[in-house]
């Protein structure tokens, strides 16, 4: 039996990404974890950085439940979610589409159930190679794509 590995994964308009590797299926706790220790980066980086940001998620069931709503709103996060089901608004999808394409393990790195050491210096290493200029643009996409999406919902 083969380890799940699952990628959570936060872009911000500058193209700075914060990841997270977890071999648990992504639920409300994983998500508020994630939320937790990126909260601490934030605030390592910026104390004021709730002040210009506002974080976009997606309408996955671990984002909008009620459990998950609470626990937003405890940590006090400016949230906003995009549409159902429209991957083309999520600049993570760009970025999670990036990494599939092409040879993602190049070094051969072992990726057994003891490897995840490895796991993640593979994927950091990927994010890596994506230029900033390029994660840049993938929110720009993102923000035309999630713009339409709402200028066709109100005719």
């Amino acid at each position: 039996m083969h380890p799940r590995i699952s990628l959570i994964l936060a872009l911000d308009t500058n193209g700075k990404m914060y990841f997270a590797l977890t071999q648990a299926n992504t639920d409300a706790d994983v998500m508020t974890l994630f939320l937790r220790y990126m909260m601490q980066q934030l605030d390592s980086e910026d104390a004021n950085w709730k002040e210009s940001t506002i974080i976009l998620l997606d309408n996955a069931a671990w984002h909008s439940s009620e459990i998950m709503k609470r626990r937003l709103a405890k940590m006090s996060l400016p949230i906003i979610y995009s549409g159902p089901y429209s991957y083309s608004t999520a600049p993570a999808e760009s970025v999670f589409a990036a990494l599939k394409f092409g040879e993602l393990n190049p070094d051969r790195l072992p990726t057994g159930k003891k490897s995840l050491t490895y796991i993640v210096e593979m994927v950091a290493k990927r994010l890596a190679e994506i230029p900033q200029s390029v994660a840049i643009r993938y929110w720009h996409h993102a923000v035309l794509n999630h713009y339409s999406y709402l200028c066709f919902e109100r005719l």
